[in-house]
């Protein structure tokens, strides 16, 4: 049985099968009418009361009966997010009848009676509408068990990789594991070539599908198995959303999600393979479930390898406890009964396979544009519980200042995240503490600081501070400390000298 069978046993039909390049005008067409209609992330969070990611179906008959109401948003959201079934004269207030007849044609819409209905979600991240299949909740499947093939919907791991990819203009790019192809999608943008890998067909179908209805055209989907279908070529970004859940013995291997035994199958073939498929000075980031945080630097260098000079930085977002994670994991059990024993499944599996610890979280490798022989650098970062707003330019200044640090930094000046604040607590015994906030910055997680961060923190403040006064003295590693976090960065561009006794001053005043 193939991939695309198992599929058309749940839908009737390989949805998107019959999709030709003259549907493109017309698809252009239905993104137009969806967004004056006012179906984008702003208009659907103001009307829902929600944020996006946020609708799930425990939601669902809430926004449907006490939330919505007649308007064209409100039919398009019960249409596209909510599995209802919706009659053509709503439908008709927010796509035109040519619309309709290619949804109905491409197998996004369905006839149910006299109401029209969808086989699909259609999702808004960052002004682009993406479709991917519902989940196995949906009153239209017609069977118990998890579609294999399924194209997984759009989760905070898929929203938060294609904020952490730094977006300055590159040649190339790929997405592996591209599923509905949000990451290529989004990185068309900042790409002159796009090229997105998929080993599933309904996956291609969906992302080819989402590539036309966003009118983009310097995208291209294949079938085939991570690099298999670009051997030989390099690229400047490599993203990558993987199956990373630990698989459970005896179960169904559910493609969009089984990560092997230990959930690191394709991660450590992915990471392993930087060396051939990136070009100098290309960043790979991966977001992925990241296990026995403690023990992932030396694994990540078992994965790389001999194969090139490569720096990488881990972005940590939470801890989650083993039955939580499990329990997440057996959503898809049909009743409590089979959810519960699921998740105690999955957590004798994750015992069996010696793991230990879960975060969330993503790894960027990048691969050094001057080849040096230095020691490569793994470093851990947390960052904020869920990425959702762009952190790429801070990723970028990870990366940067690995590569003004090898010149001693000559030139460079330390200066502050303007994004970050300080927070001083004065405690009952006349004691104050210290701690860093940015709400407004997702790359910076809160942290407390010493009394002398606080001194370096607030001199950045009043002026610019040259690195080579910070370097090789016993400020140094607080300041490494603050620029690794997010706090500080080190600045390219020159800068009107830090008179030192200024400086020292200001380092050894008390304020």
């Amino acid at each position: 049985m193939t991939l695309d069978r198992f599929s058309e046993r749940h839908h009737g039909r390989a949805v998107f099968a019959a999709m030709e390049p003259d549907h493109r005008a017309v698809l252009g067409a239905v993104r137009e009418e969806l967004f004056a209609a006012g179906y984008d992330e702003d208009g659907i969070h103001a009307l829902a009361g929600m944020p996006l990611l946020e609708i799930h179906p425990a939601t669902f008959h809430y926004l449907d009966r006490h939330v919505l109401g007649t308007d064209p948003l409100s039919a398009a959201i019960r249409l596209f997010l909510l599995d209802r079934t919706v009659d053509e004269q709503s439908v008709s207030s927010f796509l035109s009848e040519a619309s309709v007849e290619v949804l109905l044609e491409l197998g996004v819409l369905a006839r149910s009676g006299g109401d029209l209905r969808s086989q699909i979600h259609i999702t808004c991240v960052d002004g682009l509408l993406l479709a991917t299949d519902t989940g196995r909740y949906s009153q239209w499947w017609d069977g118990v068990d998890d579609l294999g093939d399924r194209v997984m919907y759009i989760g905070y791991d898929s929203v938060g990789l294609a904020q952490v990819a730094p977006r300055d203009r590159v040649a190339r790019t790929l997405d592996l594991c591209s599923g509905s192809g949000i990451q290529a999608l989004v990185a068309s943008r900042y790409s002159d070539e796009v090229v997105g890998v998929d080993l599933n067909p309904r996956a291609v179908r969906f992302a080819r599908f989402n590539a036309a209805l966003n009118g983009i055209e310097n995208a291209t989907f294949v079938r085939g198995d991570l690099f298999g279908p670009v051997e030989g070529r390099e690229f400047d970004r490599v993203l990558s959303n993987p199956p990373f859940a630990p698989e459970v013995p005896g179960e169904s291997h559910l493609y969009y999600r089984d990560g092997g035994p230990d959930g690191e199958r394709l991660l450590a073939r992915i990471v392993a393979g930087a060396g051939q498929v990136l070009a100098p000075g290309g960043l790979m980031p991966i977001t992925t479930d990241l296990f026995n945080l403690s023990g992932l630097p030396r694994r990540i260098g078992e994965w790389l390898g001999a194969k090139g000079a490569f720096d990488v930085l881990v972005l940590v977002e939470r801890e989650l406890a083993a039955w939580s994670y499990a329990d997440t994991h057996a959503a898809h059990a049909p009743t409590a009964v089979e959810r519960t024993a699921y998740a105690a499944r999955m957590v004798d599996a994750m015992d069996e396979a010696g793991i230990e610890s879960v975060h969330t979280g993503y790894i960027v490798v990048r691969k050094r544009a001057d080849g040096s022989s230095r020691p490569g650098t793994v470093e851990t970062v947390p960052v904020a519980p869920a990425v959702t707003r762009p952190v790429g330019s801070r990723v970028a200044d990870h990366f940067r200042f690995l590569d003004r640090d090898l010149d001693g930094g000559a030139d460079a000046v330390l200066r502050t995240n303007p994004k970050v604040r300080l927070v001083t607590t004065a405690l009952p015994d006349g004691r104050r503490t210290y701690r860093l906030v940015a709400p407004d910055d997702d790359y910076v997680a809160d942290m407390d600081i010493s009394d002398l961060a606080r001194k370096l923190w607030e001199a950045t403040l009043a002026s610019d501070v040259r690195w080579s006064v910070i370097r090789g003295s016993a400020l140094e590693p607080v300041a490494r400390d603050l620029v690794r976090h997010g706090a500080l960065a080190l600045a390219d561009q020159r800068a009107e000298p830090t008179p030192e006794s200024t400086w020292s001053s200001q380092m050894n005043g008390t304020k």
